[in-house]
């Protein structure tokens, strides 16, 4: 497959006229179907049996989500065979505010089996989005592919390396548009190959030779053309409706949230023990231990070393008791060999993907000779789920799922049949990783039915999230790759994917300490956070570049860790409601008095309280920041409360990095500095009320507690506090209501800012007056001043 190369409107056939839902198109007429599914969100769909005979969708997504069809925008096809997405009219879509219109004469078009959509683009649009690609925060003028590829093995190394290779791993064929102040999602509703541009250049000599009117456009080279349209006055709106179409992220055990170590080298119990014991030794809190391919008896699936392993349910359990939690890598190649079960049951039940000849389809990974689980057969994912079952209940804690792109080795993936050889590789290719996960999560879930699994894939496609996080694949060790993994994890955010981030410090190459040190302070609030990194590259645990970057990083995993109880609350809302946890600037805030925030792409909002600003350029010492917002924003290294709508100069020490905390936000943080994270408790808090000196916000949140494993919230095993704080003088004014007592007491340490002195508590009908004590702690680089209450209990017995 040509990865540069994707199709021209010049090669296409439009449709030419509209009536009754067919559109005349060439030589047939073509069923063209919109639906309002309500609250702005719209589907389009064209159906033609001759030219599009394969309907191979096999994740349905959720269209029942939406509330009836009150809907503000109007999305239609016009009578001369256009669409045409407006605001406020009330004539079929062309009445009102034009916000989107497609190319007159040239909207709807098919070239042979192939498909396009063409809209008409003014200078003021810029686009973003994409899921998962390194070419950017802003995706204008932008030609792409969304084809899942094992990114190492299909593009130059130097590419990689320093440049922009695409596509990545995942394939999410979705656009943000902004057009003036309103905001517009188009989600590509197709597995295959899907291509899109927004305005690139296809001309030698840079100019248009027949000055065709500006365009972006998006198609596919053969399946069903259908395509969600999603509309709103923000990119939160957008993208949390969005996130419901695909499904939202189910709340994640807590352990996964924390640190996790990995490398491709660790491979059983000597290694595991050796990993447990120097995170003891240097007082350094990590959850999780990644073993990759080594662990497997000669690689194959489903099998563990006998070299490596001892009592595999011993040695798991010791590790488990000190807090840890291992994690074990799973391929979908299975070893094509004489008397391996997992090989022989596949073959025996027919669940490999078939080749043209009717065999099972060969691909050459680690194993050598392997055949692929057919998921997008449901006794294929049933077959697989059976096996990881057993797997989960062997002792292990999640699992990696990876070469699921699918890879192949060598071998040409179109040879790769899916139904039983009745789907080409089309169909499938971008779903195959997603349905691994799948079946994944089923088998965990049968193992362990009232514990949330943990599972992390490389591949991923549209509604990936309701099962999997992912890691942003094989990148490196440098400081290109420490900016692109910003941009990349936030576009992955607005495209339906918030569980992300990508190996830290870098997987290939090695990492100096000065990269170490940027890359874990940059991403410490990341939603994942693992360092993993390559056989044959330089050692990278914490440890190995000397005293003082181990106190930095340590320090930062640390704050990680303590702020937890913040992050869950993210997380809570990202399956409530389906908001976004790492943000761009311009999710939160629009642009005002000239600053654009969508042009910022090297910092980032975690939550909506946390504003990171991280040092991304090697020797760097000092940078820009924006404060967006009319609000101010408390800087972590001193304290002060800055004023916003404005960009400021910003120095960073060895030991800092440049972190700011939004005024009228209430940041709930486990109790202490972390130095393990045995003690993670939900249900033990200190309450961060940023509130400065005369400010006149009211801070509010609902704090959600619980065990951060099972099940048991969904049958009401939770506590929730809702907590209102204002500041009056030196005095910080907190009122507190419990919501639901399912689970246990919450003990709440109340700390305040910028002169605080005390604290009057109103619980029920009752207030008390609560002096605050001098506190002083390390946020990121210097102390900050602050002052702290006693222990209080919720419920309490007084109240």
């Amino acid at each position: 497959m040509y990865f540069n190369k994707i199709r021209h409107p010049s090669n296409f056939t439009f449709a030419h006229a509209h009536s009754n839902g067919t559109l005349s198109f060439g030589t047939k007429p073509v069923q063209a179907k919109v639906r309002d599914l309500g609250e702005d969100v719209f589907h389009v769909e064209l159906r033609d049996t001759d030219r599009w005979p394969l309907d191979a969708r096999v994740l349905p997504l959720h269209d029942d989500a939406f509330a009836g069809t009150d809907s503000r925008y109007q999305l239609a096809i016009t009578d001369n065979g256009n669409l045409a997405l407006n605001c406020g009219g009330s004539d079929g879509g062309t009445g009102g505010e034009a916000i989107l219109s497609g190319i007159t004469g040239a909207c709807l078009g098919a070239c042979g089996s192939a498909w396009l959509v063409q809209f008409a683009r003014n200078a003021e649009m810029r686009f973003f989005g994409q899921g998962e690609k390194v070419t950017g925060l802003e995706k204008t003028g932008k030609r792409t592919k969304y084809w899942n590829a094992d990114v190492w093995a299909d593009h130059a190394m130097h590419t990689i390396e320093t440049g922009q290779a695409d596509p990545q791993y995942a394939a999410v064929p979705y656009l943000l548009v902004r057009q003036g102040q309103q905001w517009v999602g188009i989600l590509v509703d197709h597995p295959g190959a899907v291509f899109m541009d927004t305005g690139s250049n296809w001309f030698f000599f840079g100019k248009d030779d027949q000055n065709a009117p500006p365009a972006f456009w998006f198609g596919a080279d053969e399946g069903v053309p259908a395509f969600y349209v999603i509309a709103g006055d923000s990119v939160a709106s957008v993208t949390q409706r969005l996130q419901r179409l695909v499904g939202k992220t189910p709340l994640p055990p807590l352990w996964s949230l924390g640190h996790h170590q990995s490398r491709w080298g660790y491979a059983g119990t000597q290694h595991l023990q050796q990993l447990d014991a120097a995170f003891t030794q240097h007082a350094f809190p990590n959850d999780g231990l990644w073993l990759d391919i080594d662990y497997m008896e000669r690689f194959k699936v489903f099998t563990t070393s006998t070299e490596h392993f001892g009592d595999l349910e011993h040695d798991l359990k010791q590790l488990q008791t000190n807090g840890r939690r291992i994690v074990p890598i799973l391929d979908p190649g299975v070893k094509v060999e004489a008397g391996y079960d997992v090989a022989a049951s596949g073959q025996a039940a027919d669940i490999f993907c078939h080749n043209p000849e009717g065999q099972p389809y060969v691909g050459f990974v680690w194993p050598g000779r392997t055949w692929f689980p057919d998921y997008s057969l449901p006794e294929g994912r049933d077959w697989w789920a059976s096996y990881a079952k057993a797997f989960r209940a062997s002792g292990f804690d999640g699992a990696w799922l990876d070469m699921n792109d699918p890879s192949t080795g060598a071998a040409e993936v179109d040879d790769m049949l899916f139904q039983r050889g009745a789907w080409p590789h089309w169909t499938y290719h971008n779903q195959y990783g997603t349905g691994m996960a799948q079946a994944t999560r089923d088998g965990f879930l049968a193992a362990r039915p009232d514990e949330r699994p943990f599972l992390l894939a490389r591949s991923a496609y549209t509604g990936s999230s309701r099962f999997t996080a992912v890691w942003t694949g094989d990148n490196f060790s440098s400081w290109h790759h420490l900016r692109t993994s910003i941009h990349c994890s936030l576009n992955l955010a607005l495209s339906g994917i918030p569980f992300n981030g990508p190996d830290v410090p870098g997987f290939g190459g090695h990492a100096d300490k000065e990269l170490a040190i940027a890359w874990y302070k940059a991403g410490c609030l990341f939603p994942f956070m693992r360092n993993h990194a390559s056989a044959g590259t330089a050692e990278q645990e914490p440890w190995v570049f000397g005293d003082l970057a181990l106190d930095v990083i340590r320090h930062h995993v640390r704050l990680r860790y303590k702020l937890l109880p913040y992050l869950y609350q993210l997380w809570n809302d990202q399956e409530q409601s389906g908001t976004a946890v790492m943000r761009p600037l311009f999710y939160d805030f629009a642009n005002t008095d000239g600053m654009e925030l969508d042009r910022v792409d090297d910092q980032f909002l975690v939550g909506p309280a946390i504003l990171q600003a991280p040092i991304v350029h090697q020797g760097q010492q000092t940078r820009l920041v924006t404060l967006p917002g009319q609000g101010r924003w408390m800087d972590v290294n001193s304290g002060q409360f800055l004023a916003g709508r404005r960009t400021i100069h910003v120095s960073s020490t060895a030991d800092s990095t440049p972190i700011y905390l939004r005024e009228g936000s209430l940041l709930p943080m486990q109790v202490g500095v972390r130095t393990s994270a045995a003690a993670n408790d939900l249900a033990d808090i200190e309450l961060h009320v940023i509130l400065g000196a005369g400010s006149e916000d009211t801070a509010t949140l609902d704090y959600v507690a619980d065990d951060g494993l099972s099940y048991g919230y969904q049958r009401g095993e939770r506590s929730v506090v809702r907590f209102s704080a204002r500041r009056v003088g030196d005095a910080i004014v907190l009122a507190v209501t419990t919501l639901q007592t399912g689970w246990k007491p919450l003990r709440v340490r109340v700390v305040g800012y910028d002169g605080a002195s005390q604290l009057e508590l109103t619980v029920g009908v009752k207030t008390t007056l609560v002096p605050l004590a001098a506190h002083r702690w390390c946020f990121s680089g210097g102390l900050l001043a602050a002052s702290a209450s006693g222990p209080l209990d919720f419920p309490s017995t007084s109240q």
